[in-house]
């Protein structure tokens, strides 16, 4: 089978906005949101960077309506949960409850008129509930052994858990399964997603990504790599990718979640559809832990793989959702792949950054950026990159020196643009030289 893939849910949980309304709005004109870290009881001064991008305000028994089937997770398995729930709600599907037979009380809910045995979950998540077991570890060094360790800290702290608790709570007995490709989890995901509803395996699936790492250690690493920004006493203006004066990325948090479904089964039931997954392509640097192959070899493949398999022309791609993280490494590398893709054309291509906003949130990245990419088809305008004043015009990558890796593109700096787009392009590259691209179209009958 080959069926077309469908995309008509959206649920976004992000530092700029809960839902989609309050992001959107703040996305599309570039308005960001950052703060200095408030870690307690550990000395700030050990770090280099002091500056995140949280998901502040949130609380699950406001965001969900039934807290008591969530009261021991951790934040990220709050954050999927919440982020589906939305995107269940958008995509117009009835959730009938379901009860506990025994205790008379809530136990999740049902997709009205849905087959369970056909709706799925596959999930992007990088790190593992934080939360839930980096304090179980203090309680055992502090009491020397397990004793006063909560039972439920393993299954809690496992990276699968977001995926197994949606399919739990919206009763999803399909496919279900977790991706950890560290920064293109999310986007891996989508596009895996969307090859079990092309294959016939499943009729609906909710992807994306999540992931909760704004804790001091996992902060930490992120630190001691100096892969985070400085720019401590100017948080706002820290997150600022193609820029010349760009110094690392801004750690978030949040997740990104997408009703997908095969787009016969989105029309029977009369659902608006946002737009397509047409095409995905994986490859692997097998390069570095943490840099990338600078000759950028496997990640130009997967763009071409990716087009390849959307039986799209280079030509034909009206907006490229980048990577775009700050780093000094990650944005005049991805600038070269687009040129070596795309040539000239390169240079017509608007492309933004939508980590300029919402920091680096991980695996949730590709599912945030991904609903940043089908709104900005839904409305016609793209959400720009901001803090981008002085591109870098100047980069000589030292591994690299005779290839043009200069940040000389059009990346909609600081201001939206009114542009009807119907393909897009969207990149993820992780550490590990894990590539994910995918391809978006605005559907058409």
């Amino acid at each position: 089978m080959n069926r077309r893939v469908a995309v008509t849910g959206l649920g976004p949980v992000s530092s700029i906005g809960i839902g989609k309304k309050q992001f959107w709005e703040n996305a599309q004109n570039g308005r960001g949101h950052f703060r200095k870290v408030d870690f307690e009881d550990v000395d700030l001064e050990q770090f280099r960077s002091r500056i995140c991008s949280p998901v502040d305000g949130f609380s699950i028994s406001d965001q969900f309506e039934n807290p008591k089937l969530l009261k021991r997770t951790g934040k990220a398995t709050q954050y999927t949960v919440v982020g589906a729930h939305l995107a269940l709600k958008d995509a117009g599907l009835r959730l009938v409850p379901r009860m506990d037979d025994e205790r008379k009380t809530l136990s999740g809910y049902m997709l009205d008129d849905i087959d369970y045995m056909r709706a799925g979950v596959v999930f992007g998540q990088a790190v593992s509930n934080t939360d839930v077991l980096l304090p179980a570890h203090r309680v055992f060094l502090r009491d020397n052994g397990p004793k006063k360790i909560n039972p439920f800290v393993l299954p809690q702290s496992n990276s699968n858990v977001g995926a197994s608790t949606v399919a739990e709570i919206f009763y999803m007995k399909g496919t279900c399964y977790t991706v950890n490709t560290a920064c293109s989890s999310g986007t891996h995901a989508i596009g895996l997603a969307a090859q079990h509803i092309r294959c016939g395996q499943e009729d609906l699936i909710l992807t994306g990504g999540a992931d909760m790492a704004l804790d001091p250690y996992f902060f930490s690493g992120f630190d001691i790599i100096r892969a985070l920004s400085q720019r401590n006493d100017d948080p706002m203006h820290a997150s600022r990718p193609f820029d010349r004066d760009r110094d690392g990325f801004v750690l978030g948090e949040g997740a990104g979640v997408l009703v997908l479904e095969a787009l016969e089964h989105a029309l029977r039931r009369g659902a608006h559809i946002y737009g397509e997954i047409a095409g995905s392509g994986f490859t692997a640097d097998a390069y570095n832990v943490v840099a990338p192959d600078p000759m950028g070899r496997a990640a130009v493949h997967a763009v071409r793989r990716t087009l390849e398999a959307a039986k799209v022309l280079p030509r034909e791609v009206e907006y490229i959702n980048a990577h775009g993280t700050s780093t000094i490494l990650n944005d005049p590398n991805e600038s070269f792949i687009i040129k070596r893709v795309f040539g000239d054309y390169a240079y017509r291509i608007p492309i933004s950054a939508s980590k300029s906003y919402f920091g680096h949130p991980l695996g949730a990245a590709g599912g945030l950026e991904s609903i940043v990419s089908f709104l900005i088809m839904e409305h016609g305008i793209i959400a720009p990159t901001s803090n981008l004043d002085n591109p870098d015009l100047e980069y000589v990558d030292k591994a690299a020196p005779d290839l043009d890796k200069r940040c000389d593109l059009d990346y909609v700096p600081n201001v939206p643009r009114n542009r009807s787009v119907r393909i897009v392009l969207k990149q993820s590259f992780g550490f590990g030289g894990q590539n994910g691209v995918l391809l978006f179209k605005r559907y058409r009958t």
